[in-house]
């Protein structure tokens, strides 16, 4: 699937803005990086061009991915465990993601999420002087994660995630360490 990526600048009052250069350098440098790393450990990934417009059901599965990798990090891995998962991890996109296996021929497809909000230099200065305040303000964070599915079942094989400080994808070392965090123990074969 199309890496999912977005970068946005935070300015002064919090506002989220969206910065299609940054995100655009980002999407170039992680489909590379991904790449230079699945050669090295020779497994095969299929990557569509960065520019690639999704149909409307890869869209749907898109979105529903950012829903479930996020209510994994919050559900498995953080503190609100759901007393239904009993501690297992039983995830999944729903047997839909059939219909992505029949277009492309493919049994997995790797799912990833990445978002990074890069303090402006005004919100850094707003964030000293509240500092000096005693009050404290972000200045912003980075946070993502993969996924292996299963596209006969939607079913979430493999998850991991990169939080700040893995890498800066809008340069190209940056994502090459940003990768191997996020698909370091990914099932080869």
């Amino acid at each position: 699937m199309t890496p999912d990526i977005k970068y946005y600048l935070l300015t002064a009052g919090g506002v989220s803005q969206p910065h299609a250069e940054w995100t655009e350098a980002a999407r170039k440098n992680f489909s590379t990086a991904l790449q230079e790393y699945a050669k090295e450990r020779s497994i095969k990934i299929i990557t569509p061009p960065v520019d690639r417009q999704l149909d409307a059901t890869e869209l749907m599965y898109q979105k529903l991915y950012s829903a479930v990798g996020t209510s994994i990090l919050i559900h498995h891995f953080g503190n609100m465990k759901l007393p239904t998962k009993q501690g297992s991890f039983d995830w999944s996109l729903g047997k839909g993601t059939q219909a992505i296996a029949d277009k492309y021929g493919a049994d997995y497809a790797l799912f990833s999420y990445y978002r990074d909000y890069q303090a402006s230099g005004g919100r850094v200065a707003f964030a000293v002087l509240a500092a000096v305040a005693g009050v404290g303000i972000s200045t912003g964070y980075e946070a993502g994660f993969a996924s292996l599915i299963d596209l006969r079942t939607g079913d979430i094989v493999w998850f991991n995630q990169v939080t700040m400080g893995a890498g800066e994808l809008r340069h190209e070392d940056g994502a090459r360490a940003t990768i191997d965090v996020l698909f370091k123990d990914m099932p080869e074969g």
